[in-house]
């Protein structure tokens, strides 16, 4: 898989985007492409090309936001998920890859995060579906909205219900490895009152702000192959 070549391939993620676990910024390489831009590009070209990922280019530093004055509870933090360059970097690769297909595989029904597609056209039409189904007043048929909460999605998505996904689908198998070793290789750590945690190891769920998850979420909830 080939993927932009020289700076370019800086200019996908923020200069001054939060840093992960490495504490290097975007800038940094942008500034010193001269430097080290030779080696990211042949590390990140290797791994795309169906290479391992090296060891710790997929830790992510987690940090809890508050959402209100004085949290309390354990949903008042907003966790923020810091990712290293390197990672962004393929990440967003491979999320420029799949989403030139998503028109081919993804129902018309699904709106958010295709290209040419917007999310407010759903919000239009639930709102004269719900108009309909107050403003009515003949016929024997009855009408029913269903509203579904989705919170924590990522959360509960199953690895290998995706991966089976995307065969089925018919993505290449070396492809889908490769996304799925972005998926799984993931380590958390936490950072609470200036300090880490312990490494976690998740055994499902898409990462939050990694550029590839919102894409993988939509072949996730896509229900019109199916998977054996």
């Amino acid at each position: 898989m080939e993927i932009l070549s020289g700076r370019e391939i800086l200019s996908i993620v923020g200069e001054l985007k939060a840093p992960g676990p490495d504490a290097m910024l975007a800038l940094f390489y942008r500034k010193y492409y001269h430097i080290v831009g030779e080696q990211i590009t042949k590390k990140i070209s290797t791994f795309l090309n169906g290479g391992e990922m090296p060891q710790g280019w997929n830790e992510t530093a987690v940090v809890l936001i508050p959402k209100v004055i004085e949290p309390e509870r354990i949903k008042d933090p907003r966790p923020i998920s810091l990712c290293n360059v390197v990672d962004k970097i393929a990440s967003k690769v491979l999320a420029n890859r799949l989403k030139n297909v998503l028109l081919e595989v993804i129902s018309l029904k699904q709106s958010a995060f295709i290209l040419g597609r917007l999310i407010s056209d759903n919000i239009l039409l639930a709102h004269e579906i719900v108009h309909h189904m107050k403003t009515k007043r003949r016929g024997r048929n009855n009408n029913a909205a269903l509203k579904f909460d989705t919170s924590k999605a990522y959360d509960r998505v199953e690895w290998i219900f995706l991966e089976r996904m995307m065969l089925k689908m018919g993505f290449e198998a070396s492809w889908v490895n490769t996304i799925m070793k972005c998926i799984k290789y993931v380590a958390y750590q936490i950072k609470v009152n200036g300090e880490f945690t312990e490494k976690i190891s998740p055994s499902r769920g898409l990462r939050q702000g990694d550029p590839i998850s919102p894409y993988l979420f939509l072949l996730y909830v896509q229900k019109d192959s199916l998977v054996y």
